[in-house]
Order: C-alpha cells, then sequence, then structure tokens
C-alpha cells in the first residue's frame, strides 16, 4: 500500500518540485497539495495522511501552529517541516512540538527521500547541517525569553515605528517574513501587542 502523502506549501513552483520528488521515491503518493495551514487541516480531519510535508512559512496561520492542531488531535501523521530558517532556537521549538523532520529549503533535494523512509519506519530526520547548528549552539537555559539577534534587530525597527514593508526593504527580506519573526518575537516575549512588545524590550535594555 502506497504512503499517503499531503503537502502543504504555497509555493506552487516548490510544491510542484516536493510532489515530482516525493513520487520518484516510489511508495510514496501525494493525495493532496494545500496552499495554507486552514487547508491542510481540513482535509486531515477527513483523510488518511501518512505524512504531512509543511512548509514552516504560511500566509494565515503559520507551520508551527499547523503542527500545534496536528498533535492537539492526536493525528498519527507524521510531519516533515521545511522550512528556510536555521536558527537553533527555532528548529529546537518545532521539535519540541512534536515534528519528526526539519529540512531546510535550499537542501530539501538531498534530504527529502532519507526523509521519508527514516520517517515511515518511525524514526526521526535531522540533515547533517541542522545536527550540527544544534551541537555548535547548545540550548540556554530559558530559551523562550531569549531572541535571536535578527528577532532583536526586528524589535529595534518596530520601536523606530518602522512598518513591515519599511523593515522588509531595510533587512532585505521579504514583508511575509518580517511577519513571521513578529509572530514568533511575541511568542517568545509573551506579548500580545506592540505596546506590551516595547515594554518588554525596555525592561530587557533591548530599546
Amino acid at each position: 500500500m502506497s504512503q499517503r502523502i499531503l503537502i502543504v506549501d504555497d509555493h506552487p513552483i516548490l510544491a510542484a518540485g516536493v510532489k515530482n520528488l516525493v513520487e520518484s521515491v516510489g511508495n510514496f503518493k501525494v493525495v493532496h497539495m494545500a496552499t495554507t495551514g486552514e487547508e491542510g487541516l481540513e482535509f486531515l480531519s477527513g483523510n488518511r495522511v501518512d505524512i504531512c510535508i509543511l512548509d514552516y512559512e504560511l500566509p494565515g496561520m503559520s507551520g508551527l501552529e499547523v503542527v500545534r492542531k496536528i498533535r492537539e488531535k492526536e493525528l498519527e501523521t507524521r510531519i516533515i517541516m521545511l522550512s528556510m530558517y536555521d536558527d537553533p532556537s527555532v528548529i529546537r521549538e518545532v521539535i519540541s512540538l512534536g515534528v519528526d523532520a526539519y529540512i531546510l529549503k535550499k537542501d530539501t533535494h538531498n534530504n527529502l527521500k532519507e526523509a521519508l523512509h527514516k520517517v515511515i519506519g518511525g524514526k526521526k530526520f535531522l540533515s547533517d547541517e541542522v545536527s550540527q547548528l544544534l551541537m555548535e549552539n547548545p540550548e540556554k537555559e530559558k530559551p523562550e525569553s531569549v531572541l535571536t539577534s535578527r528577532e532583536t534587530e526586528i524589535v529595534k525597527l518596530i520601536a523606530d515605528d518602522k512598518t513591515n514593508k519599511e523593515i522588509a526593504q531595510e533587512l532585505f527580506i521579504s514583508e511575509r517574513t518580517v511577519e513571521t519573526h513578529r509572530k514568533n518575537i511575541m511568542r517568545k516575549t509573551q506579548t500580545g501587542t506592540v505596546v506590551s512588545l516595547l515594554k518588554f524590550a525596555r525592561e530587557q535594555g533591548i530599546v
């Protein structure tokens, strides 16, 4: 019986490439391709899926939130996370939520086939580069209260009253990436508004 695969990614070209790669392995069949986390969860609620290949950065509900929902529902679906983020704190958080494999997008072609076989066999998979990142950056005592250098940079720009568009232009990243960083910052600092975030930043001496 073929293993049923769900791909959740809003980049059509990348998603098509992942689909072709998956189906070239043999015994794996992509049964659905969703472009949002909400669509992916809706499909999961009514269909058997053996592995969900999930983009970290999605419009609306983030990949991280999708992982939480899947685990809350106690679905047996295994999860392979595709991400551009090589931030050890992000990787650790994703793994702590129950992801079975974490692959950097730039290495998808080299690692996805191996990840599929490992994960379907009930094992975890991290690429050599991801494992090295975690080894070189040991976990701190309270990682949830620590912002990365990029997140700190964004907090300072928020304090300067910069919009997402202005921050994106200044840092040479996309607006959506800025939005993802902002969500991560709010979660780590346990703040729900810009006012409370700036209060936290002042207390921590960031601004």
